[in-house]
């Protein structure tokens, strides 16, 4: 069996839409501008140097960057056994470019993609018309698959908000008979920055407005063998559902949680202390638990909840599991 080392390589943080619950658009300008070749190239033969076979491209939308099909056949020069994108795929509505970035051997596509309405779909990103473009990427891209070109399966995020929550079961099925069967739900977060603090009656969920969403996507996940899996959605929550399952719940539904990525590089960042200490501000400074949570049987590998979460409905569904 492979052992697997991943190293994530945010190369940069611009994009080509406004969703709004990201935080991507409100990032520093050194951290929007773009990463030189030559730079990356060298990133790269760092972490292969160290052992790392796995890279993921992700932060900002990746597709625009005018030189990742250089990048990602270098990675495979490189021998990184995994090569992952997430993107928007607004670019790869074009059959062309989906090829490029393919036969440069990617080895897995993410898609952001928050609802199967147009509706709703442009309205979160802010860009018209963004749903018929992502749809028209999957095609694409599902033709690479059939063709042998692209050897791996195809997978959606969704950013779990109150304006995709009641349709959530139909999102899901829509994408299922399209052929995806591997799907991430995040939790939203919602930061209290000027430019989002504004979205959040409108977007905001508690998990108490989740669970009865939650038992159905188990449900259909088991059904149908939709692989599943859950971000910031603390094991309690789990709890509630089934005390006996939750072991088999968790490692089903948010096994993810236990493929950390070993180490994160914000190429654009010169500061090296502020560049790699993304692990500990997710957990000590973005996030938050009761102290009661040490406790917990899952401490080790919860993801604890968002702080502007505690600022909204404070932490009272969260409770730690001692049995």
């Amino acid at each position: 069996m492979i052992s697997i080392k991943h190293i994530e390589l945010n190369i940069w943080k611009a994009c080509n839409n406004r969703c709004i619950f990201c935080m991507s658009w409100n990032s520093r300008p050194d951290m929007l501008k773009l990463a030189d070749l030559s730079y990356v190239k060298n990133k790269l033969e760092y972490y292969a140097k160290q052992g790392f076979n796995s890279v993921w491209y992700l932060w900002g939308d990746i597709s625009i960057h005018p030189k990742i099909i250089d990048i990602i056949s270098y990675s495979k020069e490189l021998w990184f056994k995994s090569i992952n994108v997430i993107t928007n795929w607004m670019l790869f509505s074009n059959y062309e470019y989906a090829y490029q970035i393919v036969d440069a051997w990617v080895t897995r596509i993410n898609i952001s993609i928050h609802s199967h309405i147009s509706e709703t779909e442009d309205y979160i990103t802010k860009i018209p018309w963004w749903l018929e473009r992502k749809l028209k990427a999957i095609k694409n891209f599902q033709k690479l698959q059939k063709d042998g070109t692209l050897k791996s399966n195809i997978s959606i995020n969704i950013v779990l908000n109150k304006l995709n929550l009641e349709k959530i079961l139909d999102t899901v099925l829509f994408y299922y008979k399209k052929w995806i069967n591997d799907i991430r739900i995040n939790f939203i977060r919602l930061s209290d920055s000027d430019g989002l603090i504004k979205w959040w009656e409108e977007l905001a969920i508690s998990y108490t407005d989740f669970l009865p969403y939650l038992k159905k996507l188990i449900y259909i996940s088991i059904k149908y063998n939709i692989r599943i899996t859950f971000d910031t959605v603390p094991p309690c929550i789990f709890y509630k559902i089934g005390k006996k399952n939750t072991d088999s719940l968790v490692k089903r539904f948010l096994w993810e949680q236990f493929d950390i990525i070993n180490q994160i590089d914000h190429v654009n960042i010169d500061d090296e202390k502020e560049r790699f200490k993304w692990k500990y501000r997710r957990l000590n400074i973005l996030k938050t638990k009761k102290k009661e949570c040490k406790k917990c049987k899952y401490n080790d590998i919860c993801e604890w909840v968002w702080k502007e979460y505690k600022q909204i409905y404070s932490l009272s569904e969260i409770n730690p599991i001692t049995n």
